[in-house]
């Protein structure tokens, strides 16, 4: 549960908060030592199979120096609210309101402006070059696809992390040259060591992520504001998901997120649907063909 700190219990959480996520982000900088690891990724899960209907991958891609600055006006953000840290579903529950009636679209964009405004002032506009990534692999789509499709696509939630790592290095592709390398920072969760398994497998198929790609960790988001961020991201991509399929519109916060005022699009979101799984499956199969062909 979020509860409020005292002042001076804030100051001094802010000090170890800043201070582990600095050691974090250089901890996996030095394993690519002395190559540099100049951009950072961070992603979070949401979704259930069951309740859902999907399973996505968030989060936001930014150079070091972005981020250092956005976890100190991100710190300072949750100082003025009272708080430790940001679990966005958390907080909108637990927000003050008149009534029974459940906060409206206006005011959970208005309760979560001041973080989106760190994430657009840091991160994604205003001269920055970071940006959002979304993946969505719809869990019926992958259920409709036969056995040899399937062979070659992975389960949703491990597929949406793999083509999330893939959006996110397309990206910044022009950006990986020389010593410029990007490491990924994930949410600890259960699915870890399945995701631990296919970042492995994703970099010894792919030889510019195993030539770009500096390492991975699972960390705890209470104790690293960009975490926090990809929350924020996660709980409004599935607010989107579940209003967008109800009456096709987008909340408020969303689409704040994705297109701020006096700035283009934020955020690139695939939505992997059957037809696009197919076309994804057919693609490989072939390439698999072809290589075999060869070999032989």
């Amino acid at each position: 549960m979020q509860v409020p700190f005292k002042l001076q219990e804030l100051e001094e959480w802010r000090d170890r908060i800043l201070d582990f996520s600095n050691g974090l982000m250089e901890s996996l900088e030095s394993l690519a030592a002395p190559r540099i690891t100049m951009i950072h990724a961070t992603f979070d899960d949401v979704g259930k199979r069951h309740e859902d209907g999907m399973c996505a991958v968030v989060g936001w891609v930014a150079y070091r120096e972005q981020w250092n600055t956005f976890n100190w006006q991100w710190m300072k953000v949750l100082e003025q609210h009272g708080l430790g840290y940001l679990h966005t579903a958390e907080f909108l529950n637990k927000f003050p309101v008149i009534g029974d009636a459940p906060l409206s679209d206006d005011e959970v964009y208005r309760i979560l402006q001041p973080f989106t405004d760190v994430i657009h002032g840091n991160i994604t506009v205003s001269g920055n070059r970071g940006f959002g990534v979304c993946v969505i692999t719809e869990c019926a789509a992958y259920d409709a696809l036969d056995a040899d499709e399937k062979r070659v696509i992975k389960k949703p939630e491990l597929h949406s992390f793999e083509m999330a790592v893939g959006l996110a290095f397309r990206y910044i592709r022009d950006e990986l040259h020389g010593n410029n390398l990007m490491a990924l920072q994930f949410d600890e969760s259960e699915d870890a060591a399945r995701l631990y398994s296919c970042y492995k497998q994703l970099k010894e198929k792919n030889p510019t992520l195993r030539n770009f790609m500096s390492g991975i960790c699972f960390v705890d988001d209470k104790k690293h504001p960009p975490m926090q961020a990809a929350d924020l991201l996660g709980n409004l991509t599935l607010k989107g998901w579940r209003r967008w399929k109800r009456d096709g519109e987008l909340p408020a916060a969303l689409r704040n997120l994705v297109y701020p005022k006096a700035s283009g699009q934020t955020l690139t979101c695939i939505v992997y649907n059957l037809e696009r799984l197919k076309t994804l499956a057919k693609m490989r199969i072939e390439r698999k063909t072809t290589v075999d062909s060869e070999e032989g």
